[in-house]
């Protein structure tokens, strides 16, 4: 394949049709349809769907548009970096970030970035995913750190840290050590919980865990508030399901303790997404490389709990999962 044939690719799928794809590139629709053929030859798998209305994507068609929007996305930024020559410190950058991550390293990264780039502004947005996420396909932010996501037409995301979720609880009355034995998944249908509402990204994968056991949890209350969701633990209203950096200061403070779970499906996948339709700057990926590096440092300080890393030493990926314990991270 060559990247010929990669563009009039992109542009059909976006197109939903050879001929207006022909129309936006200029070239006839039989020569348009010779280089789809042909990269369809060269991958062996048939990466649209004809039909009287036009083309739709295949399951094959729709990983390949993932990856090859990743790769177009790269080549325009390295093409940019170059022709520049250097590295533009002066323009802005705005940073999406749930609030479960917030509180572990949003202040950390804009120390960070001040210190690396003084004459230009990191900006800093909390949002839960489901917000963050219409944010990035909207390109409202330049880069955002999201839970249960994944590459799509509108955004390129990069797996940052498969994160292990915990039962909040508050302390034992009498004073004695935290718990620290795991949890079934059905303490959450025998307790009234604290949970964030269905749309949150956290709350899917409980709710799928969940469903995937048959349990059914009891749900009190949700709140869409993580600072909400601590204080009604701690005044004992009912237990909440987060990620240890969201709780790391209560419960080294003894206000609140956490408890793992037994089920392997309690893990969250976070993702560093960019928009698909804007260009990543320079600056925009030193800031993806910085939040890349503050997770990292994070994980062996047990700031936070999860993993960054597959056994050999490579980044995390997107991967079908034999099983929830896998290393190699599949969809959310």
């Amino acid at each position: 394949m060559d990247l010929l044939e990669i563009r009039y690719f992109l542009a059909t799928a976006a197109a939903g049709s050879l001929s207006r794809a022909a129309v936006r590139l200029g070239v006839s629709q039989p020569a348009l349809s010779r280089q789809i053929a042909g990269l369809e030859a060269s991958l062996g798998r048939e990466l649209f769907y004809r039909h009287g209305r036009g083309v739709t994507l295949t399951d094959a068609g729709q990983r390949f548009q993932a990856v090859a929007q990743g790769v177009m996305q790269q080549l325009a930024d390295v093409r940019e970096e170059l022709s520049t020559g250097v590295l533009d410190e002066s323009g802005s950058v705005t940073l999406g970030i749930p609030p479960s991550l917030s509180a572990s390293m949003g202040a950390d990264l804009a120390l960070r970035f001040a210190a690396a780039f003084p004459r230009a502004r990191l900006r800093i947005r909390e949002a839960f995913s489901a917000v963050l996420l219409e944010w990035t396909e909207a390109a409202r932010v330049d880069l955002a750190v999201l839970y249960d996501a994944r590459s799509s037409a509108s955004l390129i995301a990069t797996p940052l840290l498969l994160e292990d979720l915990f039962l909040i609880e508050p302390p034992a009355p009498d004073g004695t050590p935290s718990r620290a034995e795991p949890v079934s998944l059905d303490e959450l249908a025998q307790r009234d919980c604290v949970l964030p509402g269905p749309e949150n990204g956290l709350r899917r994968v409980v709710d799928a865990a969940c469903a995937a056991e048959g349990v059914r949890p009891r749900v009190l209350t949700e709140v869409d508030c993580v600072a909400a969701l601590k204080q009604l633990v701690e005044r004992g209203v009912g237990p909440t399901v987060l990620p240890f950096g969201a709780v790391h200061r209560e419960v080294r403070d003894g206000r609140l303790q956490v408890r793992p779970f037994r089920a392997a499906s309690m893990r969250a996948l976070l993702v560093i997404a960019t928009p698909a339709n804007k260009p990543v700057t320079p600056l925009v990926r030193a800031a993806v490389a910085m939040v890349q590096e503050e997770v990292e440092r994070l994980v062996p300080l047990d700031v936070l709990r999860g993993i960054t890393r597959n056994p050999d030493g490579s980044r995390l990926r997107h991967r079908a999962m034999a099983s929830p314990s896998t290393e190699e991270v599949g969809p959310p």
